[in-house]
């Protein structure tokens, strides 16, 4: 865990705790059991979750804000078993120090750039008033092939 006393603030919030059991209710087998398939004596075997991961690390945010929208992102969260939570620590070089800071930028950079094709899409359905649907119904009213506009 972060030593960073923000990150640790936030982890200590009654949102976090309340975002967690929600998340854990919602999730009560290890995602990565589950998703890996693990056997136990020849048959699938699937932990009960104990921990939420987030899938971007929180102390990857610049800011406190971009902190809070890391840590409260339902789509940013992970329920593990905690053996899997220290295999997908390890995997992520967390206890590598001269890998926290490029892993931490490149986590970032996906996760802002992902925020702001949201943002974007939002506000340009929200000027036009028109939706994906809409749009693609206009196109093909102008005759415009509908394969021809899968970046729209």
């Amino acid at each position: 865990m972060s030593r960073d006393p923000k990150y640790q603030k936030l982890l200590n919030s009654k949102r976090w705790k309340q975002l967690r059991m929600a998340y854990l209710q919602e999730h009560p087998l290890c995602e990565c059991c589950y998703r890996e398939g693990i056997e136990q004596r020849g048959k699938p075997y699937i932990r009960s979750a104990i921990d939420v991961h987030h899938k971007v690390p929180v102390e990857s945010a610049h800011t406190i804000q971009e902190m809070e929208q890391l840590a409260y992102d339902w789509n940013n969260l992970q329920a593990l078993c905690i053996p899997c939570h220290v295999k997908t620590h390890k995997e992520m070089g967390k206890n590598k120090k001269e890998n926290v800071k490029e892993r931490k930028q490149i986590s970032f950079e996906r996760w802002k750039a992902r925020q702001t094709r949201f943002v974007n899409k939002t506000e340009n359905n929200d000027r036009t008033g028109t939706t994906s649907i809409d749009r693609c119904n206009q196109q093909e009213e102008r005759g415009v092939d509908a394969t021809d506009m899968a970046d729209v």
